[in-house]
């Protein structure tokens, strides 16, 4: 064993990425990166209020206890959370059937005279049902509400018995399992991964073993070049998704409550766009090291922001914005209300757009980068 020969290695390795200066910048700015939306997701600071209507039926009564306006106001005291009032229990149904709530609390009339007549009574929370994540947090608002209700009706000298509140979700149902409604988010990320690794290594050694400049001297054109590869990588990319999407319903069991076709659809339209942003981000590498690179800095924002483990919905607005760039965002949406909610055409048409919107921009992008490999 040798130090100096050891020390020449290393040194070798420091003087490679020193003449590398993209992937000195990736080292500093992935970690940055990642880490700021970690610390921002997981902290408490900075994130928007879930709307949530309320549709109090309730007329109390002529004592210093009700329960309704009591829940109201301490829900409207808790932090993550924006209240709207509404008419009445269809009206705070249409509200989270439109997205414009992210849950409903439906309080019966007469709620304060049954419960202080020793009856049990429930109130009724109205969620979406397809996103396991923010349903959990209204019903979580709503039960911490209730305590602050009992601990001022016990103030008053009024004992309240116990208060259930019932989750009635739109779409969903009890016989859904947790893998049920987390495997469309599954389906979307393994396919988006695994189909960006094969199309942008495999094309780099296109690139790297001189076959993309003798197809370039060829006739065909830069469209025809660019097509060609698309519908080659597509075979590929297309087999991996559908042992994703197969092993999860036929060996896991998940549940599919909307048309097949309308899943397989959505992933060949995800599939598309990833295989053209593979081929054009592979232009801007040299080796497999800088491809790698480029798999946080594209992947890890879109698991962070397209609604996997948080809420769109309680993002920072730029944020919220932002995540509507990202293709993962409008696959996993897509795919959880045709899956879950067994949503037809019609209803993800405006995400099939933003996909179809994704795959062409990519498209244009690899033309852009061969055009410049060819100069």
């Amino acid at each position: 064993m040798s130090g100096r020969r050891i020390l020449a290695i290393a040194g070798r390795i420091l003087r490679q990425f020193r003449h590398d200066p993209r992937s000195v910048a990736l080292i500093f700015v992935v970690p940055v990166m990642v880490m700021a939306l970690v610390g921002y997701l997981v902290g408490d600071s900075g994130k928007e209020p879930l709307p949530v209507a309320i549709a109090d039926q309730d007329s109390g009564t002529a004592g210093p206890v009700a329960i309704g306006a009591t829940l109201a106001g301490a829900l409207e005291r808790q932090a993550g959370v924006e209240m709207q009032d509404a008419r009445d229990a269809e009206e705070a149904e249409r509200r989270v059937h439109d997205g414009e709530a992210a849950g409903a609390i439906v309080i019966p009339a007469g709620l304060t005279q049954s419960l202080l007549e020793g009856q049990p009574a429930q109130i009724t929370v109205i969620v979406g049902g397809i996103e396991p994540g923010l349903d959990d947090r209204v019903i979580g608002a709503v039960r911490l509400g209730m305590v602050e209700v009992i601990a001022a009706a016990a103030e008053s000298g009024a004992a309240l018995p116990q208060v259930s509140v019932e989750r009635v979700p739109l779409a969903g149902g009890a016989e859904l399992s947790t893998l049920d409604y987390y495997a469309p988010a599954l389906v979307v990320v393994f396919g988006f991964l695994f189909t960006f690794m094969l199309t942008s290594v495999a094309f780099l050694r296109e690139r790297s073993t001189g076959t993309l400049e003798r197809l370039m001297a060829s006739p065909a054109s830069r469209l025809d070049l660019l097509l060609g590869y698309l519908l080659g990588f597509i075979g590929f990319a297309m087999i991996q998704a559908l042992v994703i999407l197969g092993y999860a319903v036929w060996i896991l069991g998940v549940h599919i409550a909307g048309p097949p076709w309308l899943v397989l659809l959505t992933l060949v339209i995800l599939v598309i766009g990833v295989v053209n942003l593979g081929i054009a981000l592979s232009f801007y590498a040299r080796n497999e090291l800088q491809v790698v690179q480029f798999i946080p800095l594209i992947f890890v924002p879109q698991i962070f922001l397209g609604g996997l483990f948080w809420p769109v919905q309680t993002l920072w607005t730029p944020l919220r914005l932002l995540s509507q760039v990202f293709p993962v965002t409008h696959a996993v949406v897509t795919l959880r209300e045709v899956m879950v909610g067994g949503a037809a055409v019609a209803e993800v048409a405006e995400r099939l757009l933003a996909l179809v919107a994704f795959a062409v921009a990519m498209l244009l992008l690899g033309l852009l980068a061969l055009r410049s490999q060819r100069a």
